[in-house]
């Protein structure tokens, strides 16, 4: 019995130091601010419930820690190209090829969300926000897309979130791989998803 009591105490005190050692380990970000740059993959999803259209994107992050578990932040993001549809529209009497283009010009969110650490060199994060975009959807007149021309976006706020994680790879740099969607059209519900990979400073 005795040597059962001393074996769990020795236990208890290894798991004990080594839940402090853990606690001591884990990354102090409180207070602290970031940089990040991304390159997004745009990908306008469900339009006409079935196709989809990417452009890519680059986006700016300005943010701070407010607790070692909670942070907030702003994105700037501007659009660098455009996808087209397939559509079509009737000329004279001849069914002919009418594309729809969609092009993300530019947008802001605004994020709040816990930020996890999985270890020293990594972390984990899950963010909850508001989005504004300013995007076209250009079409013919009598084409396929032609109502979608005066209804997208319908409103230019939308809910936006996104889920991500980064990876230390040299003193206050990360590297980080996210997804989540950035809007959804309240007029044709075609959200807009976003996929981003990008460079992470801290200081």
């Amino acid at each position: 019995m005795k040597f059962l009591a001393r074996s769990l105490a020795l236990l208890a005190l290894l798991s004990f130091n080594a839940a402090a050692q853990e606690v001591e380990d884990s990354p102090k970000k409180a207070g602290l601010d970031y940089f990040a740059l991304n390159a997004v993959l745009i990908d306008f999803n469900s339009i006409g419930s079935k196709y989809t259209a990417k452009n890519w994107a680059s986006t700016l992050t300005m943010g701070t820690y407010i607790t070692d578990y909670v942070k907030t932040e702003m994105r700037f993001g501007v659009g660098l190209t455009d996808d087209t549809v397939p559509g079509f529209k009737r000329d004279n009497g001849n069914v002919v090829s009418s594309d729809l283009t969609m092009t993300l010009n530019h947008y802001a969110s605004w994020y709040m969300g816990l930020h996890y650490p999985l270890a020293e060199w990594s972390s984990i994060y899950l963010q909850l926000g508001m989005s504004y975009i300013h995007a076209d959807a250009e079409a013919e007149p009598d084409s396929t897309w032609e109502e979608l021309r005066d209804d997208y976006p319908g409103s230019k706020f939308s809910m936006s979130w996104l889920a991500g994680f980064d990876f230390k790879i040299v003193e206050d740099w990360y590297v980080t791989a996210e997804a989540g969607r950035l809007h959804r059209s309240s007029a044709s519900d075609i959200q807009t998803l976003q996929y981003g990979l990008g460079l992470k400073y801290e200081f």
